[in-house]
This record gives structure tokens, sequence and C-alpha cells, in this order.
């Protein structure tokens, strides 16, 4: 049925695409109206964050509710089309020689088919497919208790997917979409399965610099079970607290220790501070907590510390020292506990209420 839908919506615009690369059908009854259209390089995209890259922009006029547009003609590049309200509705990747049609059904709630390449017709039944699967995430993760075992299901449903399709597709492009949504051993196991001439496709650039960050995240995470074996010594650090007196890990010994790993800038850490807080008076003077603001400007850091009123022991991590990898950090906030002897006893990637039974444990069993 999905590849009727498909082929009738092709035909029906057919006349329309000969004359553009892309033609946008907006619903029935749409008035004209201006659109933001914004496109980058797919290349540019990978080099983006390092470099300051930025897409380019154009405003375009519906015509009796359609767009026609020419591709990029540089190479491969990502579109995203905003509604005139500001929502960002369609989102797809083109190359050049290609037509596409996109055809619109509704903008709010955004709800859109991309056809006209192998690869936009993988996305798009791949997108509708994850987007049920999604909601499923979401209805069990705002249910009041949370239900951890339909989220789960749901996650495990999401990584099937996307699974299944680079196993049953390992010629088409839109398998390399599919890695884009895989993680760790998935990612890895997919990346290995599919045909070599996908190092060709317009997606293989995005995969790579995926497959890079995969590799130092497993990395990290095997150091990590390294770490937590009981038997590894906490790498020592000196940096400075706010009087811009030396700090040093090392100093601590004899007490256990967290070593909060944070930033004005991450709402998670942010949000964990009130129980963390609780910990601190709780187990002190037998605890002490240090928190390491990473990626900011000094001043901010001062400044955060100030406004949510942090009683521990605050330093500041300036650029170009080891300690996040020397701590396998990878999110934020990272938690470490460090016990009297200076080994490391646990470590906590993220804001989960399970630490603080952790360190209750290790405390009340020493």
């Amino acid at each position: 049925m999905k590849k009727m839908i498909l082929a009738a919506a092709a035909a029906v615009l057919a006349p329309m695409i000969a004359s553009a690369d892309v033609t946008i059908k907006f619903p029935d009854g749409k008035a004209d109206s201006i659109y933001t259209i914004e496109h980058m390089l797919i290349t540019d995209m990978v080099r983006s964050r390092a470099e300051g890259l930025m897409p380019k922009v154009d405003t375009l006029k519906s015509v009796a509710g359609i767009i026609k547009f020419e591709i990029d003609p540089s190479g491969p590049s990502r579109y995203m089309i905003q509604t005139p309200t500001g929502r960002r509705g369609v989102d797809f990747f083109a190359s050049p020689g290609e037509n596409l049609a996109v055809i619109i059904t509704s903008e709010n709630p955004g709800d859109y088919i991309v056809t006209g390449s192998p690869l936009m017709d993988g996305v798009t039944d791949l997108s509708k497919k994850s987007k049920v699967i999604l909601e499923k995430y979401r209805t069990a993760a705002q249910a009041n208790p949370r239900d951890e075992a339909a989220m789960q299901a749901a996650q495990n449903e999401y990584t099937a997917l996307f699974k299944d399709y680079v196993a049953a597709n390992p010629t088409n492009p839109a398998s390399m979409y599919a890695l884009l949504n895989l993680e760790g051993e998935d990612f890895m196991a997919g990346l290995a399965s599919v045909d070599p001439s996908l190092k060709n496709s317009a997606l293989y650039p995005m995969v790579e610099s995926q497959k890079a960050y995969v590799e130092k995240s497993m990395a990290a995470e095997k150091k990590m079970e390294e770490m937590q074996s009981g038997s590894y010594v906490a790498p020592d650090f000196t940096l400075k607290n706010l009087e811009g007196k030396d700090v040093k890990l090392s100093d601590f010994r004899g007490k256990w220790v967290i070593l909060d790993f944070w930033g004005s800038w991450c709402g998670w850490c942010i949000k964990g501070f009130p129980k963390l807080k609780d910990a601190y008076e709780q187990y002190k003077p037998e605890l002490e907590i240090i928190g390491v603001d990473c990626n900011e400007p000094e001043a901010n850091w001062r400044k955060g510390v100030e406004k949510y009123k942090l009683p521990w022991v605050n330093v500041y991590n300036p650029e170009g020292t080891t300690l996040l990898a020397d701590y396998a950090v990878q999110g934020f906030p990272t938690k470490v506990i460090v016990n009297p002897e200076g080994k490391i006893a646990n470590i906590t990637v993220g804001e989960d209420p399970a630490f603080f039974d952790t360190l209750a444990k290790l405390i009340n069993e020493k």
C-alpha cells in the first residue's frame, strides 16, 4: 500500500517535476506564502561544528500552493523548510541530477512524504515507521509513574527497525540513513555488512563521521568499565578554585569524594543539584563533592556557582587539559564516586536517581 501511495504521488506531480529539481506541493487550499529554505552540503555539515559553517538561506514564495527550486549543483545537500510561523516542517536530502517531489499533507502537525530517489523513498518509509515507535516511547515516558518496561520495549523496537532495514537493504542508499540511527556495536556491525558501493552515496560522509564518534565512544565505555573494577586509582589532578587556589584530588584521601562534571549550560546537571545538595548534607564531613566545571568560559562558571548556590568545592577545568579523557567523560552530568583509598567505585552518566542509591550503599557498606 505504501509503495502504491508513493507511486501515485509521483505520477500526479510528474509534469511539474520535469521543469525543476524539487517540487513542493502544499496542502490543498493553502494560500500563497513565503517560506524559508535552508540547505547545506553534506560534506560541510560534517565540518560545520569545527569550522563554524552555516547553512545557506533562501526565501521562496509558493504559487498556487507549489514551490519549485533547483538543487545545489555543488553536491548532495540537506534541505530544511520553515513555515511562515517559524516551524521547521520538512527535512530531506537531495543530490544534483535528482528530481524530487515533496508532498506536504499537513503543516501543523507536520506530515509529508518525499519521493523521487532511492534514498528519500527509504528515508520517508523509515521516518513514518519510527514516528509510530517514538510516540509509544513518549507515551510511556509521560505516564505517571513512567512505564520503564514499555519505554525499553519501544527502544528495542526502534533499534530493530533500523538494524533490520540495513540487513535487508545492503545496497540501498537509505541504509546509510538507517545507520545514523544506530549506536555502538549495532552501528559497527551494520556498517560492516553494507555493500562497499555505498561509500559513494550521499550520506556516507555523515556515516564516516559517526563511525569515528562511535569508535571513540566504545573505547571510552571500555575504559569506563575498567575504571569501575574497584582497583583503579582515580587520576589525580590540580585545578583552580573560585579563589584561584590549587585544589588537588589527592588532598581528599580518607574521604568519599564525588566528582561532578557539569556546566551551567547543562540543564540536566542543574536539575540534579537539589538531590546532590541533600546527599552532601547527609554524608558530610565523611563525603566531599568537587564540582568540575567544563566546556564554558570561566565567567559563566562563576555565575553558575553563585546562581545555584553550590556549597561544595568548585573548580574550573580550562581548555587543553586531559581531565575529561582521563575519566572517559562522554556526557554531562557525569558523576564519579571515589572511595577513601582514592579508587573509583562508580561512574554514572546522566541524571539518574539510582546514583544516590549506589552512593548510600557504598558509604554504608564501608
